[in-house]
């Protein structure tokens, strides 16, 4: 039996997989990555540069960018200035293909620097791998507005324990029914810097960060078999990483709108 202490540490890790959206299935999935820029703007400057976004934008679709980006701000925290701008999905030769669209098109990027650079104080490039077989994404029950990612942290040594607790875990989710009622959820791995694992879930308003009536932890004790069996998967989960932050993003689609 798990001690109630014990109990309670093990229901605020499960918490960060209670609010799970649904994908095809791994043979159909969408490729692997995404590309995303995120952009820390300088202080009282964000009305101003993401007025320059929507102009930069208007600029990219006039030549004929074969991205569709989308614009992210965050809304948790003491660091408010942050804004993400992302594409999903392509496949490695897609970064070549992109790369050449960019280098026949030097105005465009001309043009950014001429108006969105000046409001950006640092500038972070990376891209993540998503992980379609242990994620379940559902995009006919958007339009999403809010985005919650819990971002964890790796210890060195540890990616295998965490690869083999998530997804142990994912796939009861899957294949147990945890899937229903519209959950949702995708994992990433960051490209680019220190390895870092990603659970993103998305929600149509804040009142869905309120989760339903059945823990994660609850759920997997009742496919489990047993407290112990699904204390012990969350810990392997647990003790695999350094830490975890969570930050919610709202999608901005006004700002790449035609």
């Amino acid at each position: 039996m798990i001690t109630k202490s014990r109990k309670f540490s093990l229901n605020l890790i499960a918490s960060l997989l209670l609010l799970l959206p649904a994908i095809a299935a791994a043979a159909d999935a969408p490729p692997p990555l995404s590309e995303e820029w995120e952009f820390t703007i300088k202080e009282g400057q964000m009305q101003p540069f993401l007025a320059a976004v929507k102009e930069h934008v208007a600029v990219r679709r006039e030549h004929n960018d074969p991205y569709e980006w989308n614009v992210y701000v965050a809304r948790l925290g003491n660091d408010m200035n942050k804004v993400a701008i992302r594409h999903c999905c392509i496949n490695w030769s897609d970064v070549d293909s992109y790369e050449k669209w960019s280098s026949d098109n030097p105005e465009v990027n001309q043009h950014w620097f001429e108006t969105a650079a000046p409001h950006v104080e640092e500038t972070y490039h990376f891209f993540e791998e998503n992980d379609w077989a242990n994620s379940h994404w559902n995009e006919e029950a958007g339009p999403y507005r809010l985005f919650g990612v819990t971002e964890f942290k790796l210890k060195t040594g540890h990616s295998e324990d965490f690869d083999q607790a998530r997804d142990k875990m994912s796939q009861i989710a899957i294949n147990q029914g945890w899937t229903d009622n519209n959950r949702s959820w995708l994992w990433a791995q960051s490209i680019g810097g220190a390895p870092r694992e990603f659970l993103v879930v998305p929600y149509k308003k804040w009142a869905d960060l309120a989760g339903g009536d059945q823990s994660f932890f609850e759920f997997l004790t009742e496919h489990m078999g047993s407290e112990q069996a699904a204390g012990d998967l969350l810990k392997q989960f647990e003790t695999s990483t350094r830490g975890s932050s969570f930050q919610v993003w709202e999608h901005l689609p006004s700002i790449t709108a035609e």
